[in-house]
């Protein structure tokens, strides 16, 4: 007995001195360097059965003795728990909360199996993030980690708020370090390298909010640089246009226009206009414009016009339809739970805001999740005598590596497709460049809504969902504000050409 108390006090003193380190304790209580075989091995396990508490250590029993030793241990730094990883908050790189009610948390990255769910969250519940992997959220919950899958969180800046809107754009001037915090104290998130152009949400004590491969983080302000804001491009017109006491001008986009005697299609034709000629617009009623022309007055399909207001925001007044792709019964484009019908509207919705918020008069096709057919999206846009149409789209591609945004023109006998080119064209330079996305070009593709419609119409495919690079982009809401935005500044382009 003797001898057997002596290997018990060595081995709680060899405990003692390594803070109780105990090494990967298996799922049956063993440890790897004390043997099962051992004499105290039973002893020494029981210690932390019960998260180390000592409470199933009886008086009388021959180690109660050196219970008060090891809860002053204890007390310094708590005991490991068998078979629970301590987690380290220091590793945290950021704050998300839920955009859904019902978002489950699981044990592991599979979302087929509801066996590995381990809690949900509900709307605005907030976790803290350790690492994005892919398509899911590495996060800790009940003090393990856990997974959700990123389309459903949204990332909060360091004080837990929501990003807001972004204020402008930096370039980095040379390679800096995205913070969790606005110092440089706190964790480092990634490296950006130098030119790199940012989003700027706001400004923190001379750091900059900014989004780094998804990641919101705080960059030093001094090492970037604001980049300059373009104004959209006008190029010289092929012919000067003739001075004018209005403040509409419109440019013939087809040859052999009539200027009728009246608004009707049957009605006397005063003369022909050639394609690039400018004629003074005095109204518009529905679809027919009052013009003057080499001083004579007369009528004129809007449709082979395009309208330039002469004074003003160049988007004022003009009417606009925007088709976001697909919905209701036709989720378009799926990958896992991301279906390109709401991304579509998504990005439809925003752009819609920022045309109105200049003037024109912006009507789209769905407002919902509602399926409106093609052929009634085209019937909707001549009925509400839309000037231009854009319908917005993901895409799909069974090779993975296809990534990038393409824009498709109809051309057909007798349009104005140099119309269709040129918008199709501002659109995807723009989103090309500030969404730094890989430019697949303006194609031509006759596609129903864009073929059969009366007016510059185009299609766009902001990106491929069965891309991992592109998919992140397209569910992530701060390239949704950039897609959206790009699109915006494509049309004012188009608009802003004479």
């Amino acid at each position: 007995m003797y001898f057997k108390k002596v290997s018990l006090i060595l081995c709680i003193l060899f405990i003692s001195a390594s803070i109780f380190t105990i090494h990967n304790a298996s799922a049956s209580g063993g440890f790897e360097d004390i043997s099962p075989k051992h004499e105290a091995y039973e002893e020494i396990n029981n210690l932390v059965v019960n998260k180390s508490s000592f409470a199933d250590v009886a008086v009388g029993r021959e180690l109660s003795g050196y219970v008060e030793q090891l809860n002053f241990f204890k007390s310094e730094k708590e005991l490991p728990v068998k078979g629970v990883a301590v987690l380290d908050t220091s590793q945290v790189i950021g704050l998300v909360s839920s955009t859904t009610d019902g978002l489950n948390i699981r044990k592991s990255k599979d979302s087929s199996s509801k066996a590995n769910i381990v809690g949900t969250i509900n709307k605005g519940g907030k976790l803290s993030v350790y690492a994005v992997e892919g398509d899911w959220l590495k996060v800790s919950y009940n003090d393990a980690f856990a997974y959700v899958y990123k389309t459903y969180a949204q990332f909060l800046d360091a004080d837990g708020n929501a990003l807001g809107n972004i204020q402008k754009q930096v370039n980095t001037t040379q390679s800096i370090n995205s913070y969790v915090k606005p110092t440089s104290s706190s964790k480092v998130i990634s490296t950006v390298n130098s030119k790199v152009k940012l989003p700027v949400y706001k400004t923190v004590n001379g750091y900059y909010l900014t989004v780094v491969n998804g990641v919101p983080g705080y960059i030093v302000a001094d090492s970037t640089e604001d980049v300059k804001v373009e104004k959209p491009s006008t190029p010289n017109p092929t012919q000067t246009p003739p001075t004018v006491s209005g403040d509409l001008l419109g440019r013939v986009t087809v040859d052999n226009l009539n200027i009728r005697k009246e608004a009707n299609s049957t009605s006397t034709v005063l003369c022909k206009l050639k394609k690039g000629e400018y004629v003074q617009v005095n109204s518009i009623n529905g679809y027919w414009a009052q013009v003057t022309y080499n001083g004579q007055k007369g009528y004129v399909h809007k449709s082979y016009l395009k309208i330039l207001n002469q004074s003003g925001n160049p988007l004022k007044d003009r009417i606009i339809i925007i088709d976001p792709g697909h919905g209701g019964k036709d989720p378009g484009t799926v990958v896992g739970t991301i279906a390109e019908k709401n991304i579509a509207l998504k990005v439809s919705t925003l752009v819609t805001q920022k045309l109105e918020a200049a003037g024109a008069k912006v009507l789209m096709t769905r407002t919902g999740d509602t399926y409106p057919t093609r052929e009634g999206r085209v019937d909707f846009t001549h009925a509400n005598y839309g000037e231009i149409f854009v319908s917005i789209h993901v895409n799909y591609a069974a090779n993975t590596s296809a990534q990038g945004t393409e824009t498709f023109y109809a051309k057909t006998p007798g349009d104005m497709h140099q119309e269709d080119i040129d918008l199709a064209t501002f659109v995807n330079n723009q989103i090309v460049k500030n969404v730094n996305m890989n430019d697949r070009k303006v194609k031509k593709g006759n596609f129903i809504v864009i073929a059969n419609t009366n007016i510059p119409a185009i299609l766009v495919e902001l990106g491929f969902l069965s891309n991992s690079e592109d998919r992140a982009k397209l569910t992530d809401d701060q390239y949704i504000e950039l897609f959206a935005e790009s699109i915006y500044k494509g049309i004012l382009e188009y608009y802003s050409k004479q």
